[in-house]
């Protein structure tokens, strides 16, 4: 089992860490410009990754997204990794179901209950958090999040450096350009340009009750 330093230091990374220490890795410290980890000692950040090497022997990417300045934050910072040839570890939870024949990139975490069809290929760097659902044949490239409860359809393809929000649905056989934002609760039934963005329309309060 390997010595796991977490990239990130805010609550998304207290799932990573979890799963890490289920399949039995080490986690000795994360970077991050803030910890909020106090269990966790603070190794620095960027430049601390390249000049404390000897400390781990993998990074895991614990960066969170929802929304376009997260992914930005998350590219920025894979660059730094593959810029430097620094080792990177893919998690996948022992509670997810994945099948035998789908293909895992680099540096991926894969959360509690989600389930992944045959043959999709999950691309570098991709973020598929609890109980998401993909497809069979899905391809999802590198730098996509993935969040709680999103729904592929088998043949999806998901570009590099896309956000789907909790609950999204996508049909199947549909393309989500690169650098999409696909909102909360959307659902996607035809295919969308690189830099689109979908919303669900928000909930409208309709009565409060008085104060007091």
């Amino acid at each position: 089992m390997a010595r796991v330093a977490i990239v990130g230091g805010g609550g998304f990374a207290k799932e990573v860490i979890e799963v890490a220490r289920m399949l039995g890795h080490e986690v000795v410290g994360v970077f991050a410009l803030e910890n909020s980890l106090p269990d966790l000692p603070h190794l620095g950040y960027l430049e601390e990754m390249r000049t404390r090497r000897d400390d781990y022997d993998a990074l895991c990417l614990a960066v969170g997204a929802v929304n376009a300045r997260g992914i930005a934050d998350r590219r920025r910072i894979i660059g730094y990794i593959r810029a430097h040839a620094l080792p990177t570890l893919s998690l996948v939870s022992p509670l997810a179901t994945v099948a035998p024949s789908v293909t895992i990139g680099e540096g991926v975490f894969i959360g509690h209950e989600v389930l992944i069809s045959c043959d999709a290929r999950i691309g570098d760097f991709v973020l598929i958090n609890q109980r998401a659902v993909i497809g069979h044949d899905a391809r999802i490239d590198e730098n996509v999040s993935v969040a709680p409860l999103v729904f592929l359809g088998g043949n999806v393809r998901v570009e590099a450096d896309t956000m789907l929000g909790v609950r999204a649905t996508v049909r199947q056989g549909l393309r989500i350009g690169q650098e999409c934002v696909v909102g909360m609760g959307s659902l996607v039934i035809k295919n969308l340009k690189p830099r689109s963005t979908t919303l669900q329309m928000p909930s409208k309060i309709y009565r409060e009750p008085a104060d007091g």
